[in-house]
Protein backbone atom coordinates (compact mmCIF):
# COMPACT_ATOMS: atom_id res chain seq x y z
CA UNK A 1 0.00 0.00 0.00
CA UNK A 2 1.26 3.50 -0.87
CA UNK A 3 2.23 5.74 2.04
CA UNK A 4 3.66 8.63 0.01
CA UNK A 5 2.93 9.61 -3.59
CA UNK A 6 4.74 12.39 -5.44
CA UNK A 7 3.09 14.01 -8.46
CA UNK A 8 4.76 16.45 -10.85
CA UNK A 9 7.09 17.81 -8.19
CA UNK A 10 9.44 20.63 -9.16
CA UNK A 11 11.75 22.46 -6.77
CA UNK A 12 14.07 25.44 -7.04
CA UNK A 13 16.82 27.21 -5.14
CA UNK A 14 16.38 30.73 -6.48
CA UNK A 15 16.54 30.39 -10.27
CA UNK A 16 18.19 26.97 -10.18
CA UNK A 17 15.76 24.12 -10.78
CA UNK A 18 16.86 21.13 -8.71
CA UNK A 19 13.88 18.76 -9.10
CA UNK A 20 12.20 18.24 -12.47
CA UNK A 21 8.75 16.67 -12.77
CA UNK A 22 9.29 13.99 -10.15
CA UNK A 23 6.60 11.28 -10.04
CA UNK A 24 7.26 8.44 -7.63
CA UNK A 25 5.68 6.59 -4.70
CA UNK A 26 6.80 4.83 -1.51
CA UNK A 27 5.09 1.83 0.05
CA UNK A 28 3.93 1.69 3.66
CA UNK A 29 6.31 -0.03 6.11
CA UNK A 30 8.92 -0.44 3.38
CA UNK A 31 12.44 0.96 3.32
CA UNK A 32 13.00 3.04 0.19
CA UNK A 33 16.54 4.11 -0.69
CA UNK A 34 17.21 7.15 -2.87
CA UNK A 35 20.54 6.90 -4.70
CA UNK A 36 22.36 8.95 -7.32
CA UNK A 37 25.48 11.08 -7.78
CA UNK A 38 26.18 14.16 -5.65
CA UNK A 39 24.00 17.12 -6.58
CA UNK A 40 21.30 15.02 -8.29
CA UNK A 41 18.50 16.23 -5.97
CA UNK A 42 18.30 13.34 -3.46
CA UNK A 43 18.40 15.46 -0.31
CA UNK A 44 16.15 18.15 -1.82
CA UNK A 45 13.51 15.50 -2.57
CA UNK A 46 13.84 14.14 0.97
CA UNK A 47 13.43 17.65 2.45
CA UNK A 48 10.32 18.21 0.33
CA UNK A 49 8.63 15.26 2.07
CA UNK A 50 8.38 17.16 5.36
CA UNK A 51 8.37 20.69 3.90
CA UNK A 52 11.85 21.57 5.12
CA UNK A 53 12.94 22.66 1.62
CA UNK A 54 10.72 25.74 1.70
CA UNK A 55 12.49 27.01 4.85
CA UNK A 56 15.60 27.79 2.77
CA UNK A 57 15.57 31.43 1.60
CA UNK A 58 14.69 31.62 -2.11
CA UNK A 59 13.53 27.99 -2.25
CA UNK A 60 10.17 27.02 -3.70
CA UNK A 61 8.17 23.94 -4.60
CA UNK A 62 5.44 23.18 -7.11
CA UNK A 63 3.50 19.95 -7.36
CA UNK A 64 1.85 17.52 -4.96
CA UNK A 65 3.04 15.12 -2.29
CA UNK A 66 0.37 12.90 -0.78
CA UNK A 67 0.78 11.42 2.70
CA UNK A 68 -1.97 8.80 2.56
CA UNK A 69 -4.77 10.95 1.06
CA UNK A 70 -3.51 14.32 2.28
CA UNK A 71 -1.66 16.62 -0.12
CA UNK A 72 0.87 18.13 2.31
CA UNK A 73 1.29 21.17 0.01
CA UNK A 74 -2.39 22.19 0.20
CA UNK A 75 -2.44 25.78 1.39
CA UNK A 76 -4.45 24.99 4.53
CA UNK A 77 -2.07 22.24 5.72
CA UNK A 78 0.09 23.14 8.73
CA UNK A 79 3.77 22.26 8.07
CA UNK A 80 4.29 21.61 11.80
CA UNK A 81 1.64 18.87 11.66
CA UNK A 82 3.40 17.42 8.60
CA UNK A 83 6.69 17.30 10.50
CA UNK A 84 5.03 15.52 13.39
CA UNK A 85 3.84 12.80 11.03
CA UNK A 86 7.09 12.69 9.05
CA UNK A 87 10.20 12.69 11.24
CA UNK A 88 13.79 13.21 10.10
CA UNK A 89 17.29 12.10 11.05
CA UNK A 90 20.13 14.14 9.58
CA UNK A 91 23.59 13.28 8.31
CA UNK A 92 25.34 14.22 11.56
CA UNK A 93 23.96 13.78 15.06
CA UNK A 94 22.30 17.05 16.07
CA UNK A 95 21.43 16.54 19.72
CA UNK A 96 20.94 19.41 22.14
CA UNK A 97 24.14 19.28 24.19
CA UNK A 98 22.72 21.49 26.96
CA UNK A 99 19.98 18.88 27.57
CA UNK A 100 20.33 15.41 29.09
CA UNK A 101 19.92 12.26 27.01
CA UNK A 102 16.46 11.82 28.60
CA UNK A 103 15.37 15.37 27.70
CA UNK A 104 16.76 15.02 24.18
CA UNK A 105 14.50 12.03 23.55
CA UNK A 106 11.38 13.92 24.69
CA UNK A 107 12.49 17.23 23.12
CA UNK A 108 9.47 17.15 20.78
CA UNK A 109 7.17 17.27 23.80
CA UNK A 110 9.24 19.92 25.62
CA UNK A 111 9.42 22.21 22.57
CA UNK A 112 5.66 21.93 22.05
CA UNK A 113 5.02 22.58 25.77
CA UNK A 114 3.14 19.31 25.92
CA UNK A 115 2.74 18.34 29.59
CA UNK A 116 2.61 14.61 30.24
CA UNK A 117 2.84 12.67 33.53
CA UNK A 118 6.39 11.63 34.44
CA UNK A 119 5.65 7.90 34.18
CA UNK A 120 4.28 8.40 30.66
CA UNK A 121 7.41 10.32 29.67
CA UNK A 122 9.57 7.60 31.23
CA UNK A 123 7.76 5.04 29.10
CA UNK A 124 8.15 7.11 25.90
CA UNK A 125 11.90 7.47 26.56
CA UNK A 126 12.37 3.75 27.22
CA UNK A 127 10.29 2.58 24.26
CA UNK A 128 11.93 5.05 21.85
CA UNK A 129 15.45 4.11 22.93
CA UNK A 130 14.55 0.42 22.64
CA UNK A 131 13.23 0.94 19.11
CA UNK A 132 16.46 2.78 18.25
CA UNK A 133 18.47 -0.16 19.60
CA UNK A 134 20.33 1.79 22.30
CA UNK A 135 18.34 1.34 25.53
CA UNK A 136 20.76 -1.15 27.11
CA UNK A 137 23.72 1.16 26.45
CA UNK A 138 22.20 4.31 27.94
CA UNK A 139 19.53 3.23 30.46
CA UNK A 140 21.84 4.07 33.38
CA UNK A 141 23.09 7.29 31.75
CA UNK A 142 19.85 9.12 31.01
CA UNK A 143 20.79 12.11 33.19
CA UNK A 144 24.15 12.54 31.42
CA UNK A 145 24.71 14.88 28.49
CA UNK A 146 24.94 13.39 24.99
CA UNK A 147 28.49 14.71 24.45
CA UNK A 148 29.61 11.73 26.60
CA UNK A 149 28.33 9.32 23.91
CA UNK A 150 30.11 8.08 20.78
CA UNK A 151 29.01 9.38 17.36
CA UNK A 152 27.11 6.17 16.61
CA UNK A 153 25.35 6.28 19.97
CA UNK A 154 24.43 9.93 19.46
CA UNK A 155 22.94 9.11 16.06
CA UNK A 156 20.80 6.35 17.59
CA UNK A 157 19.59 8.79 20.26
CA UNK A 158 18.65 11.11 17.35
CA UNK A 159 16.64 8.21 15.88
CA UNK A 160 14.97 7.68 19.28
CA UNK A 161 14.13 11.41 19.49
CA UNK A 162 12.52 11.27 16.03
CA UNK A 163 10.53 8.15 17.00
CA UNK A 164 9.35 9.54 20.36
CA UNK A 165 6.61 11.67 18.77
CA UNK A 166 5.35 8.56 16.93
CA UNK A 167 5.74 9.63 13.29
CA UNK A 168 4.34 7.50 10.48
CA UNK A 169 7.35 8.10 8.21
CA UNK A 170 11.04 8.50 9.06
CA UNK A 171 13.34 10.35 6.65
CA UNK A 172 17.07 9.62 6.96
CA UNK A 173 19.63 11.78 5.15
CA UNK A 174 22.85 9.75 4.89
CA UNK A 175 22.53 8.79 8.57
CA UNK A 176 25.75 6.74 8.70
CA UNK A 177 28.09 8.78 6.49
CA UNK A 178 29.96 10.23 9.51
CA UNK A 179 30.19 6.90 11.35
CA UNK A 180 32.64 4.00 11.61
CA UNK A 181 31.74 0.55 10.17
CA UNK A 182 30.55 -0.95 13.49
CA UNK A 183 28.23 2.00 14.22
CA UNK A 184 27.03 1.87 10.61
CA UNK A 185 26.20 -1.83 10.97
CA UNK A 186 24.23 -1.18 14.17
CA UNK A 187 22.21 1.62 12.60
CA UNK A 188 21.47 -0.53 9.54
CA UNK A 189 20.22 -3.25 11.92
CA UNK A 190 18.01 -0.66 13.62
CA UNK A 191 16.63 0.53 10.27
CA UNK A 192 15.69 -3.02 9.28
CA UNK A 193 13.95 -3.61 12.64
CA UNK A 194 12.06 -0.31 12.46
CA UNK A 195 10.23 -1.10 9.24
CA UNK A 196 7.81 -3.28 11.21
CA UNK A 197 6.54 -0.05 12.76
CA UNK A 198 7.19 2.76 10.29
CA UNK A 199 7.82 3.75 6.66
CA UNK A 200 11.48 4.68 6.07
CA UNK A 201 13.02 6.72 3.26
CA UNK A 202 16.82 6.86 3.28
CA UNK A 203 19.14 8.94 1.12
CA UNK A 204 22.51 7.25 0.80
CA UNK A 205 25.59 7.70 -1.36
CA UNK A 206 26.62 4.16 -0.35
CA UNK A 207 25.17 1.74 -2.90
CA UNK A 208 26.13 -1.31 -0.81
CA UNK A 209 24.08 0.17 2.01
CA UNK A 210 21.09 0.73 -0.29
CA UNK A 211 21.35 -2.88 -1.46
CA UNK A 212 21.61 -4.16 2.12
CA UNK A 213 18.81 -2.28 3.84
CA UNK A 214 16.17 -1.23 1.32
CA UNK A 215 13.14 -2.94 -0.19
CA UNK A 216 12.82 -0.41 -3.02
CA UNK A 217 15.31 1.92 -4.69
CA UNK A 218 14.90 5.20 -6.55
CA UNK A 219 17.77 6.27 -8.82
CA UNK A 220 18.02 10.00 -9.50
CA UNK A 221 20.17 11.91 -11.97
CA UNK A 222 20.26 15.68 -12.54
CA UNK A 223 17.00 16.33 -10.70
CA UNK A 224 15.01 13.57 -12.37
CA UNK A 225 13.91 10.11 -11.30
CA UNK A 226 15.48 7.82 -13.87
CA UNK A 227 14.24 4.54 -12.46
CA UNK A 228 12.39 3.21 -9.41
CA UNK A 229 11.59 -0.34 -8.41
CA UNK A 230 12.35 -3.26 -6.09
CA UNK A 231 15.96 -3.06 -4.91
CA UNK A 232 17.04 -6.49 -6.28
CA UNK A 233 15.75 -5.54 -9.74
CA UNK A 234 17.42 -2.10 -9.72
CA UNK A 235 20.76 -3.60 -8.71
CA UNK A 236 20.77 -6.77 -10.83
CA UNK A 237 18.54 -6.02 -13.80
CA UNK A 238 18.03 -2.25 -14.25
CA UNK A 239 15.81 -1.22 -17.14
CA UNK A 240 17.67 2.03 -17.91
CA UNK A 241 21.21 2.24 -19.30
CA UNK A 242 21.93 5.26 -17.06
CA UNK A 243 21.00 3.24 -13.97
CA UNK A 244 23.24 0.38 -15.06
CA UNK A 245 26.16 2.75 -15.70
CA UNK A 246 25.80 4.27 -12.24
CA UNK A 247 25.40 0.93 -10.43
CA UNK A 248 28.46 -0.50 -12.20
CA UNK A 249 30.58 2.54 -11.36
CA UNK A 250 30.95 4.05 -14.83
CA UNK A 251 30.19 7.49 -13.40
CA UNK A 252 29.23 9.22 -10.16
Amino acid sequence: MEKIRVEKLNAWFGNMKVLKDVNVSMKEKHITAIIGPSGCGKTTLLRCFNRLHELTPGAKVEGKIFLDDLNIYDKDVDPVMVRRRIGMVFQRPNLFNHMTIYDNVIAGYILNSKKLPRDELDNIVEQSLKLAGIWEEVKNRLREYPSALSGGQQQRVCIARALAVKPEVLLMDEPTSALDPISTYRIEETIRELKEHITIIIVTHNMQQAARVSDDTIFMYMGEVIEAGPTPQIFTNPKQKLTEDYITGKFG
